[in-house]
């Protein structure tokens, strides 16, 4: 170890490593000295020079001075949740997102609001889970109980506290729900059931067609504007969701994530589709919703109840708008036999083929499936036993 004259704390190691070390204080609950030693920064990349590395020195101890402040030190659940999480929660996350999870993170500070940070034992937090579990359904047990985990974890990699108490609690136990979906026929067959001369029907079999064949979310194909709609070139361009604040339904730019901002392509039937409503359409200007009626954007709950009463009429199993995009990513994989990693692509997820064959796509028997007549007709070209039965050809 050698120490830079220039830089107090950074020192160069027998490789010529640049890396600080320093003592940043005194643990007031248990008197430990807190000690810090790096050699990279807080994005991992390594120390270029002894001053970079001064220069991440002196931003640690800022940070530890802020944090073990004694208003910090004693912060409460509640201060922390209304004044730090929430605060960069709502920065991560689409602002329905946000909207959805308030109800839980409201109930966590109910529950421990008024206790101080470093106070939550793991005691507790298990017979808060338990408790969950008794109250609510399995999926929603874990979706509740991992929004808290997530809380405290949180408080653990700011410093507010040294361990989450959550961290060895088990989580409850959750289970895919059942997504229901439509087969292609099955699509086929609730198609036929619009009636092509009232206006609103021409725009809702337009909508069904391309969230079957795009496979798109919901919010995204009802953000969709037709300057993103390329006709010449054959694709379509993702990049908004659709929420709803206090004046109403708006395009937010931005997807759920940087995979879901992407282009898909077009063919000529699906085309043909959008041309067709676009000369019907009251509102076809290019800032224009593609999917609207009279120019106004389309609430996902008037989708869900079209696609419902659809199904009714077509005999088919009723579905949201989510169901029909498992049903692409169902045909796609099952019918077309197209890799995971491609469909998680074109769906605007990470090619993750797990989540893809876990979650999106349904098996369901096709006589394709049936190998058993393939299996024994090939054991029938070879020599069998005498004892077996004979067998028409």
């Amino acid at each position: 170890m050698q120490n830079t004259k220039k830089y107090r704390g950074v020192y160069k190691d027998s490789r010529g490593n640049y890396y600080f070390q320093t003592e940043l204080g005194v643990d007031p609950v248990s008197g430990k000295r807190i000690q810090k030693k790096s050699h990279s920064d807080r994005l991992g990349r390594p120390f270029k020079n002894a001053r970079d590395a001064y220069s991440e020195l002196l931003e640690v101890k800022t940070e530890f001075n802020r944090l073990y402040s004694h208003d910090n030190y004693n912060m409460t659940f509640s201060q922390f949740m209304n004044n730090v999480y929430l605060v960069a929660y709502k920065e991560k996350v689409q602002s329905v997102t946000y909207k959805a999870a308030l109800s839980q993170h409201k109930a966590f500070i109910e529950k421990f609001g008024n206790k101080r940070l470093k106070d939550i034992t793991p005691r507790e937090c298990e017979l808060y889970r338990l408790r969950i579990i008794q109250e609510y359904s399995q999926n929603y047990s874990l979706n509740l109980w991992s929004r808290f985990k997530a809380c405290l974890g949180y408080a653990e990699r700011l410093g507010y506290i040294s361990s989450s108490p959550c961290r060895n609690l088990e989580n409850p136990k959750g289970k895919h729900p059942d997504t229901k979906f439509w087969r292609n026929d099955e699509f086929l067959k609730v198609i036929e059931t619009f009636d092509l001369s009232i206006y609103s029907e021409v725009m809702f079999q337009a909508l069904t067609w391309c969230c079957f064949i795009w496979g798109t979310r919901v919010g995204e194909i009802l953000a969709l504007k037709w300057k993103d709609v390329n006709i010449e070139e054959k694709y379509i361009y993702i990049h908004a969701t659709l929420e709803r604040d206090e004046r109403g339904l708006f395009a937010k730019e931005g997807t759920k994530t940087k995979d879901s901002t992407r282009y898909i392509d077009c063919d000529n039937m699906t085309l043909e589709i959008l041309k067709r409503w676009r000369t019907m359409e009251i509102a076809s200007e290019n800032d224009n919703f593609v999917f609207s009626l009279f120019g106004k954007a389309l609430d996902k709950s008037t989708f869900t109840r079209m696609l419902k009463r659809h199904a009714k009429s077509a005999n088919v199993p009723e579905i949201t708008g989510k169901g029909l995009r498992h049903s692409n990513n169902t045909y796609l994989r099952r019918e077309l036999g197209k890799s995971s990693e491609l469909v998680s692509i074109r769906s605007g997820r990470k090619p993750n083929s797990r989540i893809t064959d876990e979650t999106y796509t349904h098996f369901y028997h096709k006589d394709s499936d049936n190998i058993a007549d393939e299996i024994v007709n090939e054991l029938l070209k070879a020599s069998l036993p005498e004892t077996l039965p004979k067998m028409d050809k």
